[in-house]
C-alpha cells in the first residue's frame, strides 16, 4: 500500500520561565523551594509514525497540540555529623499531555486504527486535557568515614488523570507505565589499593501497562553491582552486573497475554581513561 500524506507547516511561540530559590536557615538546615512553567512539543514519532507490538495497534496523531506544565517543588536538607536527610514534596500539572489512549477491543473493523484482532487493542496517541503529578521523596546518607557511605531513597508518586475530553472515563485513573512506590539502597565503598564497590538495590512497586489501568505490570525487586579499580594515571579496569539477581522486569503486557520483559543478567566490563 502507498501513501502519500501532506501536513501543514506549524510554528508557535512559548514562555517557559523558571525561578528558585536556597534558604541556609541554620548551619545544619538547608531549605529549597522552585517553581517553572515548561512546554514538549510532541516528537515526529507521536505526531507521524504509528507502530504495531502483537495485536495492539497504536496509531499517531499529526493534530497533536504541545504539551504544558506548571510545576513547584518544596525541599529540606539536613546534616548533622555523618548523617544527611533530605524531604522533598512536588506538585506538576499538566495540561494536553499526548497519551497513548484506548479506542477499540478487537475483534472487529473500527475508525482510525482499522482491523483489530482478537484480544488486541486499537489506541491513538491522543491529548488529554489535564494531568496531575504530585508525591513526595525522602532520602538519607550515611558517611561515617571518607571511603564507605550508605544510602537510601524511597519516593510516592500519585500521576492520574484529572480530566479527559477524548476518553471521559480515564479521570481518576493512574497514568500507564508510573509505579506509585518505589525505593533505593546503595552503598559505596573505597577499598585500600584502589577498588571501589558500589553495590545497589531497586524496588519498583505495580504499575499499570494501560491507560484503563486493567493491564498489571508486576512489582519487581532489582540488584545491581559496580566494581573500578583505580589505575592512576593509566584509567581504570571496571566491571558491572545489572539484574544481578536474574529478576523479571515486566515491561508491556497485551490483553491477549504477552509479556514483555526487561533485561536479564548483564555483565559489562572493561577499561576507561581519559587525556
Amino acid at each position: 500500500m502507498l501513501r502519500d500524506d501532506h501536513y501543514a507547516g506549524r510554528d508557535g511561540l512559548e514562555f517557559s520561565p523558571s525561578a528558585g530559590l536556597v534558604w541556609q536557615a541554620a548551619k545544619a538546615w538547608r531549605v529549597r523551594v522552585a517553581a517553572q512553567q515548561a512546554f514538549r512539543r510532541p516528537t515526529l514519532n507521536e505526531l507521524y509514525r504509528p507502530f504495531r507490538v502483537g495485536n495492539v495497534i497504536t496509531e499517531a496523531n499529526p493534530a497533536l497540540r504541545t504539551e504544558r506544565v506548571t510545576s513547584a517543588e518544596l525541599g529540606a536538607d539536613y546534616t548533622s555529623g555523618a548523617v544527611t536527610l533530605g524531604a522533598a514534596l512536588f506538585w506538576n500539572e499538566l495540561h494536553d499531555a499526548v497519551g497513548n489512549v484506548t479506542l477499540a477491543h478487537g475483534p472487529g473493523t473500527f475508525p482510525i486504527v482499522g482491523f483489530v484482532p482478537a484480544g488486541g487493542l486499537g489506541r491513538q496517541r491522543l491529548n488529554l486535557d489535564r494531568t496531575r503529578v504530585q508525591g513526595a521523596e525522602l532520602s538519607a546518607q550515611w558517611q561515617p568515614v571518607a571511603s564507605f557511605s550508605l544510602n537510601a531513597a524511597c519516593l510516592y508518586d500519585d500521576a492520574a488523570v484529572q480530566s479527559a475530553t477524548v476518553a471521559p472515563a480515564l479521570a481518576g485513573k493512574r497514568l500507564a507505565q508510573v509505579p506509585r512506590q518505589s525505593a533505593t539502597v546503595g552503598a559505596t565503598w573505597r577499598a585500600p589499593g584502589g577498588l571501589t564497590l558500589t553495590p545497589r538495590l531497586r524496588w519498583l512497586g505495580r504499575q499499570f501497562e494501560d491507560d484503563e489501568n486493567q493491564l498489571i505490570l508486576g512489582a519487581v525487586v532489582i540488584a545491581d553491582l559496580n566494581a573500578s579499580y583505580d589505575l592512576g594515571r593509566h584509567g581504570e579496569l571496571f566491571l558491572t552486573i545489572e539484574n544481578l539477581n536474574d529478576a523479571r522486569i515486566e515491561t508491556g503486557r497485551s490483553a491477549d497475554g504477552m509479556v514483555n520483559t526487561g533485561t536479564p543478567r548483564l555483565v559489562l566490563g572493561g577499561y576507561r581513561t581519559a587525556w
